[in-house]
């Protein structure tokens, strides 16, 4: 993979479309995702407001390769974390993430990777910005991107707001980060303003392009509570063979799910926050 990091701004757009072919293996970019990546490497900070699925993650993994100096993902979302970090450590890149799941050992290697500035890119979770030891060794580095996924929990008019989020911007400016990108599937008006005001983002590098997915179809299925099971059995064995995700609002209820999906002859597995961390994992790998 390429390894040099040009130092000249003008050098960045040709550096980033070589890289997004011999390490991502894309011809070209995506809708919206080239209008990000060029105003980063320009320096801007940017808003991207994408649907899930529609390629955010790339809009900082790129320039994190291109740009000097280390580039910080902000995540609540372990699973999403070690799943884009084992594609990025399959392609050579230099990454890591620092996340509760780590023994003592393994978070100390991370440390030791970034002190030194052998890391690109280092994926944390927002209540990593807490701990005292972990900000001054990043006072240490040139941070040149923080990308803040999830941004929406900034906002007090998101439906998930997360106080720790409050606290991103103003950490950002303790450190002297170069650039900002915020990103999220779900912004109405008054959370995309609040955003933009808390990063700085100017009006013109906000990129929207859209929530609407062609690939996702919405059903509803109006029933009682006690034929919710039955209704999600007949759901599953009229689809296509293939990997399915249920989602539910209580750990106790996806146990009970997975558990009488199993019963019914499906390889069916929870994954909630309860677990260890050794099951989660297991359970992930068998699952991707």
């Amino acid at each position: 993979m390429p390894t040099r990091s040009p130092t000249d701004v003008a050098e960045r757009p040709e550096h980033a479309r070589k890289t997004l072919k011999e390490v991502f293996g894309f011809e070209g970019f995506r809708d919206g995702q080239e209008a990000v990546v060029m105003r980063l490497l320009s320096g801007r900070s940017v808003l991207a407001i994408f649907p899930t699925g529609g390629g955010k993650s790339l809009c900082y993994q790129l320039p994190s390769l291109v740009l000097d100096g280390l580039t910080l993902v902000i995540s609540p979302l372990i699973a999403l974390m070690k799943d884009q970090l084992d594609f990025l450590v399959s392609r050579g890149a230099p990454a890591a993430r620092l996340d509760s799941s780590l023994s003592r050992e393994e978070t100390l290697a991370v440390h030791d990777a970034m002190n030194a500035g052998r890391l690109k890119l280092l994926y944390v979770s927002p209540e990593r910005l807490g701990n005292e030891r972990f900000l001054r060794s990043l006072a240490r580095r040139k941070i040149a991107l923080l990308a803040v996924d999830e941004a929406h929990c900034i906002s007090e008019w998101g439906h998930n707001f997360r106080p720790d989020y409050l606290k991103i911007a103003e950490i950002a400016r303790q450190l002297g980060v170069e650039r900002v990108l915020a990103l999220t599937a779900t912004a109405t008006p008054q959370v995309a303003g609040d955003i933009a005001q808390g990063f700085g983002i100017a009006p013109g590098d906000v990129v929207n392009t859209g929530f609407y997915r062609p690939n996702l179809t919405l059903y509803v299925s109006p029933c009682e509570a006690a034929e919710r099971d039955d209704l999600l059995l007949a759901g599953i064995r009229e689809r296509p063979p293939g990997p399915t995700i249920v989602y539910v609002t209580l750990q106790r209820t996806a146990e009970h799910l997975a558990a009488r999906l199993a019963r019914h002859g499906f390889d069916a597995r929870a994954y909630h926050a309860g677990m260890e961390t050794d099951q989660r994992t297991a359970t992930q790998d068998a699952f991707m």
